[in-house]
Order: C-alpha cells, then sequence, then structure tokens
C-alpha cells in the first residue's frame, strides 16, 4: 500500500514537472536589444561576465574577440573562411561548443569565429549572430530594442496581418553560417538583398541592379531613392551602390521602421511596421555621405 502511494506521488511529481517544462516551452521571451552607435547591441553573459555583442543580422556567425576566446580558456584553431559583401576574403580560427546565456536563456555555440570586431573608439566583445537561434521563429522590433524568441502561438498572432516577403536562407562556413536575404522584384526578376542589422547606416544596391530599381545607374556618388519590396514595403533613403558581391543590402535605414519576424527553420520573413519612434542615431547615414 505504501508502495503504492509513493508511486502515484512519483507519478504526480513526475506529471507536474511536465506541465511546468511544458509551460516554460510555451512561454514567449524577450530580450533587450541597446543602441551601439548607429545599430543595435546586446548585454551577453560569457564566462559568468556581462559582455557587450553588437548584433548583426547578416554577420552568419557569431563572433568572439581574442581577448575573450582567451578567457573562456578557448585556443583558437582551423579556419572559418568566407566573403565580405564587397568580395574580400575573410579567416578567422574557430572555438568550439561556446556557452553563453542572454539574461536568462541559455545559447550554446557549436562553433564561433575568433575575430576583432567593432571599432577602436566603441569595442564590443563580439559579434552576435543569427546562428545563435537556428531553428526557432523570431521577431525583432528594432526602434524599442525588443528581441522576441517566439512560441508557435504567438509567431501565429505575430504575424497576423503581416506583410509576408518571399525570403531566403543562406548557410555559408560549411552549413555553420546563418543568414537571411529577401526578394525585391524587378520588370527581369527578383533580387535577392540581405537583411542586415550590423550595416548601421546604408541602403546597398549593387551598382548593376541601379537602372532595374528605377535608380540613377550614372552616378558613383550616394543617392536618394526608393524601390518597392513589396506591397506597402518600400526602402527609402540615401543609397550606395558599391560594387558587391550580393544584389544588395538593406540596413538599418530600412529595419528600423519594421517589426521582423524570421522563421530560422523554414526560411520565412515577415513584416509589420513598428510603432515605436527609432532611437535618434539609429540607421543614420555616415556623416559624410552626401545624396543627391
Amino acid at each position: 500500500m505504501e508502495i503504492a502511494r509513493t508511486s502515484k506521488r512519483l507519478l504526480l511529481g513526475c506529471t507536474l514537472l511536465f506541465c511546468v517544462g511544458a509551460s516554460a516551452a510555451q512561454t514567449t521571451i524577450h530580450l533587450p536589444l541597446e543602441p551601439y552607435r548607429n545599430r543595435l547591441a546586446a548585454r551577453i553573459e560569457v564566462a559568468g561576465k556581462p559582455r557587450l555583442f553588437q548584433f548583426d543580422t547578416a554577420g552568419g556567425i557569431t563572433l568572439v574577440s581574442p581577448a575573450l576566446a582567451k578567457e573562456i580558456g578557448c585556443t583558437p584553431w582551423g579556419s572559418l573562411t568566407g566573403f565580405h559583401m564587397t568580395g574580400a576574403k575573410i579567416s578567422a580560427p574557430r572555438c568550439d561548443a561556446v556557452r553563453m546565456a542572454w539574461k536568462d536563456v541559455p545559447l550554446t555555440l557549436p562553433v564561433v569565429g575568433v575575430l576583432d570586431v567593432g571599432s577602436p573608439e566603441s569595442p564590443v566583445d563580439g559579434l552576435l549572430s543569427l546562428d545563435a537561434f537556428a531553428g526557432r521563429t523570431i521577431s525583432i522590433d528594432f526602434a524599442a530594442g525588443d528581441f522576441v524568441i517566439e512560441t508557435p502561438q504567438s509567431a501565429a498572432e505575430r504575424i497576423r496581418g503581416a506583410i509576408e516577403v518571399p525570403a531566403h536562407m543562406a548557410r555559408e562556413l560549411s552549413g555553420r553560417a546563418l543568414s537571411m536575404f529577401v526578394d525585391v522584384p524587378t520588370a527581369k526578376g527578383p533580387l535577392r538583398m540581405e537583411l542586415d542589422s550590423g550595416n548601421g547606416g546604408t541602403i546597398l544596391v549593387s551598382r548593376n541592379n541601379l537602372a532595374l530599381l528605377g535608380l540613377d545607374a550614372k552616378t558613383e556618388a550616394p543617392q536618394t531613392g526608393r524601390f518597392t519590396i513589396a506591397p506597402g514595403v518600400e526602402a527609402q533613403g540615401l543609397i550606395f551602390s558599391p560594387d558587391l558581391v550580393l544584389d544588395g543590402n538593406l540596413g538599418m535605414p530600412f529595419l528600423k521602421d519594421w517589426v521582423v519576424t524570421l522563421d530560422l527553420e523554414r526560411g520565412r520573413v515577415w513584416l509589420k511596421r513598428s510603432t515605436t519612434r527609432p532611437p535618434a542615431r539609429l540607421g543614420v547615414p555616415p556623416a559624410t555621405a552626401k545624396g543627391k
């Protein structure tokens, strides 16, 4: 009889634990982003201390600085090799199985690159990229500094009334990296442009695509213009046209106006206009840039 009562208590305990776990799994998680220059950053805990990581949706793979790699006891090894959107080759050694936490959310990175990022006047400890959230659905209200890990239920509510844009995931670096591109329609066919929160001040269109978007193809100078991404969605502002290996790049001047929902399992993107006024410097073009 006592054994039966004990078994019932154990069963009840297991049931309660299951319910708590299920409830936690169904909870939407809000995480704070903070202004960093003309873009955003996150306070990430690594080795028991808060660190400042620039948040970069086009970073591909999360990075830590050489100093932080040393502090966590990693001896960098091997080489991760990719290409900047201008075609420049970038190589960096790696650290494996790096544990981080954003607030109370654990992030275990199978592989991170080791590279100095930021700038001497605005140093950071690393770069937080989309690979840290592979397989999840996230929403980012850039103006509000609100990063949300969605549940299936909250995602369904989030995208109600939002605009879905044809999208494509890019998995470079032997499948380790993760970034997202959206289609931009033209008379010749769709261009694919990268969503890039690490691009703080520009909208970029590869020079040979300017005319396709109704922009001045005869100038190499930045120009003020706009082009349609989807009904009700435009990129507008100061547009730069360097030689790129991409069709284009949508930086913070575009992203700051939207709540962007990314399904990082199926490669889908939805946009809903943000109701928050962006911080003063967010998405501001370089001071030296002058549009036509």
